[in-house]
């Protein structure tokens, strides 16, 4: 069960943070295509840098998921020992 809920944990975190990210990156890639873009090079490599961004962004959402568990975990045990 332990198990379970820090996957549930780290799939919350990486998702969370995700969409975050996700609704950032569109508010400035839209920026980006009106104002600064020359060609469809520029917007390549926007896209890429957006994909990038939206990787690391998953990658450290599940690491601060799996951080929040372990706290929670912590937490849990610490008041199981003052009983």
């Amino acid at each position: 069960m332990k198990t379970l809920i820090r996957l549930l944990c780290i799939f919350a975190g990486a998702i969370a943070l995700s969409l975050v990210f996700y609704k950032l990156i569109g508010l400035v890639g839209h920026r980006y295509e009106l104002n600064f873009a020359k060609n469809d090079g520029d917007l390549g490599q926007a896209y890429l840098v957006a994909l990038a961004v939206q990787f690391l962004a998953l990658i450290v959402g599940g690491w601060l998921g799996d951080r929040a568990f372990r706290k929670w975990r912590h937490k849990q045990l610490s008041r199981q020992q003052r009983l």
